[in-house]
């Protein structure tokens, strides 16, 4: 993304935001819940995963030709041409996605998340590479496209190589309608995801333009990355793991905590972080064109940061089998955030911004509700969140206090982000060795744990 701040413009990023609004709202289409229904499963059969996999493809290339359609009249939507045109290469994406279902499923089922790792590293190299290797030779907004297209061929080619599964021509009407609740209540979740993730977007979009966009998107991109590169892939481990303990109340609850605990642990700071440095992050990796995001991803990122340490709120939902619950949460916080962010766009994208920072407010209550599931309570969700949350706020106001002196005795503005990240690290260290020995001792038995893999 540095990399290719330099190399495009803002609008380049604006318009292929826009696109994105129309090829997200039509993965829910897509996927409909089928990988998380094999992985609850306590059971699977070889005509389950032939039935899922000719059902998602089916579904994939029903989706693709739907979006190639539709993008000759995404003008009415945006009151932009590019976007359309972008669209109708990007329609291609789905059907590679509907590919991978089955593969990915086994694999999570299997707890095979090295596997897991690898498809992923191979598809963001692929993807990023593809992307960088076009803007070079001047390719602009296509390069975008063009590396999003080669990420995912990539992907759906690692699957294929590390799990052995060829589809038969087998189909089971009666899975298929067995499952049609609970993917119907996955569909709805993802749905609301959706509306949550694009309604921002889409709003800004059409009121102020592509180069806005372009400012807001790349702002929270780089805040997304903590719960998207962090969060998530824990997330797509807990939810197998914590089916596989439902169970036995006990280990959930201590899986729940212990999880939870680290997971805040990394990702509050960051969080935090990302937002107290972002006067010298954004000039040292998206160079000066791209100053005017700074005020935003700095409201961006704190939120992102308490939005990543409550992700593990959708495994306990999926795995105690109460999506119902969870959907019925996601659609009070929708309303709640799309309230937010029409008032807020009264004062442009800085607006919008802070009705994010409100709905990161609310994923805390849900995070609550969803430890009620397991008999966890209050204290326990002070318990994770307390102790990071504490320092992460000590170590930005130190930050900000630092900043001033340090600024005239390091001029060089890369120096001195090296200087707040080292200085916000070890004040943020010695904060939680301070106040949180429980935490320490989560860190210290993980390490010993994997050490003794």
């Amino acid at each position: 993304m540095s990399i290719l701040a330099r190399l495009l413009t803002p609008a380049d990023f604006g318009h292929v935001a826009m696109a994105t609004v129309v090829t997200e709202f039509a993965m829910l289409f897509a996927t409909f819940g089928f990988g998380p229904t094999l992985i609850q499963q306590v059971r699977v059969t070889r005509i389950q995963l032939d039935t899922v996999f000719w059902a998602a493809l089916a579904l994939g290339g029903l989706i693709s030709a739907s979006v190639f359609g539709l993008s000759f009249y995404s003008e009415l939507l945006f009151a932009d041409q590019i976007a359309g045109e972008l669209l109708r290469v990007l329609c291609l994406t789905f059907v590679l996605e509907e590919l991978t279902v089955v593969p990915s499923s086994l694999l999570s089922r299997l707890f095979m998340f090295r596997q897991l790792l690898i498809v992923q590293v191979v598809q963001l190299v692929c993807r990023a590479g593809t992307a960088v290797l076009l803007a070079w030779y001047g390719l602009g907004v296509w390069s975008l496209v063009g590396g999003a297209l080669i990420g995912n061929f990539a992907q759906w080619a690692a699957f294929a190589s590390i799990v052995n599964f060829r589809p038969r021509l087998r189909f089971s009407w009666s899975f298929l309608a067995s499952t049609w609740q609970t993917n119907a209540s996955y569909f709805g979740g993802g749905i609301l995801f959706y509306l949550n993730a694009n309604v921002d977007l889409l709003i800004i979009g059409r009121t102020m333009g592509a180069t806005s966009l372009g400012y807001y998107q790349n702002a929270r991109s780089l805040a997304d990355e903590i719960r998207a590169r962090i969060a998530m892939p824990l997330h797509g481990i807990m939810f197998p793991v914590f089916s596989a303990v439902q169970n036995d109340l006990p280990r959930f609850q201590d899986g729940v905590k212990r999880s939870g605990r680290l997971l805040a642990l990394l990702v509050v700071p960051i969080g935090f972080g990302v937002a107290a440095v972002a006067e010298e992050l954004v000039p040292v990796f998206y160079g000066n064109q791209w100053l005017t995001m700074v005020p935003i991803l700095q409201i961006i990122a704190a939120g992102a940061g308490i939005r990543a340490a409550t992700t593990i709120s959708g495994p306990i939902y999926n795995a105690t089998n109460r999506v119902g619950l969870g959907l019925r949460l996601n659609a009070l916080y929708s309303i709640l955030l799309v309230t937010s962010i029409i008032i807020g766009i009264r004062w442009g994208v800085i607006g919008v911004a802070y009705a994010l920072l409100l709905g990161a407010a609310f994923s805390v209550v849900m995070f609550r509700m969803a430890l009620g599931l397991i008999k966890l309570g209050t204290a326990d969700l002070w318990g994770i969140l307390g102790a990071p949350l504490i320092a992460a706020l000590t170590m930005a106001a130190a930050l900000m206090v630092i900043r001033p002196g340090l600024a005239g005795l390091v001029p060089e503005v890369a120096v001195r982000l090296v200087c707040l990240v080292v200085a916000g690290a070890v004040i943020y260290t010695g904060i939680v060795l301070l106040i949180a020995r429980r935490y320490v001792a989560d860190v210290v038995e993980a390490i010993e744990a994997f050490s003794r893999r």
